[in-house]
């Protein structure tokens, strides 16, 4: 009988497991509490992914800056945490105010280092002045803990969703494209260096499995900005890693039905956090046959439906299962949020039914009454 580690290298290597893996990320979000009813479900089959950078041994990488200084202050305002992250440097001061009441125990930013065009030289001070070294050491303590439970992976954001999520939010990005690109375009040449760094850290180091970027959404970067600014970067990242023969994949968790075309053109080997419908707006179906045999799609548990019931949870599973029998190169998880709600137990009752479904069911090949 393989593991659950066994099963997850298998569809990664395009060879059949025994059964179709079924994993959640093991931290930062508090959706597996250790217990007697997660260790139940976990003795059902229900894998984890330890994810690089959210255990207290750090990440595959040690990021340092010797001129810049890093000053943080905790305060409340009633039941609101906020952590302000001051930035000071040489040229110039930046400051973040994040929320940490709102997704603990990854805080919501609720204002952003660049405010305005005089911050491009600060950000690009900061971006410079980073230096990257391996930490190895790191990914040998995960890969410990996880063991055959699971998979541990590693990663890094492109600079395009860098300076879309860390630094200027939404409405600031698209604004500063539209009347300063050129700025912009520097800042992500800039970007792209540091980026590169990574990626080679990355490629020499015993993971596996490498994540170039997150967070894709075709609501937010549609085929035009892919196609500039994400495409050749992960072509280039792709071939530096599998160079190394290393597995590469990318966090696609939102709207891919505008992108479905580009995506078979990165280089990218897996697709993680592939959403569904009714969240995402393209069918494990329509994927398939557009991205063929080559792209393994990890798909993503629409976690609205959890709020219907048992009944509707299991209606899902199993439209899952039927819609990619008998079951190749795919993996069901949890990438984000279920609610977590009492008194109802949300968390609980939405893991046990699907474990139970894919107990029951995720033997492969997949075979649905």
């Amino acid at each position: 009988m393989k593991s659950i580690r066994e099963n997850v290298m298998a569809v990664f290597h395009h060879e059949p497991p025994e059964r179709i893996p079924w994993l959640t990320y093991d931290i930062p979000y508090p959706m597996l509490p250790r217990g007697s009813w997660e260790r139940e479900l976990r003795n059902m089959g229900l894998g984890i992914i330890g994810l690089m950078g959210f255990y207290p041994c750090g990440d595959v990488y040690i990021a340092e800056m010797s001129n810049v200084e890093i000053e943080q202050k905790i305060s409340t305002q009633g039941k609101r945490k906020i952590i302000t992250t001051i930035y000071r440097t040489p040229i110039g001061n930046l400051t973040k105010k994040e929320d940490l009441s709102i997704s603990p125990p990854n805080p919501w930013i609720i204002e952003y280092p660049f405010k305005t065009p005089s911050d491009y030289d600060v950000i690009r001070f900061i971006i410079e002045d980073t230096i990257y070294t391996p930490n190895y050491e790191a990914f040998l303590w995960i890969d410990k803990h996880v063991g055959d439970d699971g998979y541990v992976r590693a990663g890094c954001r492109s600079p395009l969703l860098s300076l879309l999520l860390d630094w200027m939010g939404y409405k600031t990005f698209f604004i500063e494209l539209h009347r300063h690109r050129n700025e912009i375009e520097k800042l992500l040449s800039v970007m792209e260096k540091k980026y590169f760094e990574l990626i080679k850290i990355l490629a020499d180091s015993p993971v596996e499995v490498i994540s170039i970027d997150g967070n894709i959404n075709g609501r937010v970067i549609n085929p035009k900005m892919f196609e500039k600014y994400l495409l050749p970067l992960y072509q280039k990242a792709s071939a530096i890693l599998h160079s190394k023969g290393k597995i590469t994949s990318a966090h696609m968790d939102g709207a891919l039905k505008c992108l479905k075309d580009l995506i078979p053109k990165t280089g990218l080997d897996v697709i993680e956090a592939f959403t569904p419908p009714p969240l995402g707006d393209l069918s494990l179906q329509e994927a398939r046959e557009a991205w063929g045999e080559k792209v393994i799609i990890s798909a993503n548990f629409p976690e609205t439906v959890c709020l219907e019931g048992v009944e509707a949870i299991k209606r899902c599973t199993l439209e899952i299962l039927r819609s990619i029998a008998p079951g190749d190169a795919f993996m069901l998880t949890v990438t984000e949020d279920i609610p977590y709600r009492e008194p109802n137990d949300i968390l609980e009752v939405s893991l046990r039914t699907i474990t139970e479904v894919m107990y029951k069911y995720g033997r492969y090949p997949v075979q649905i009454p």
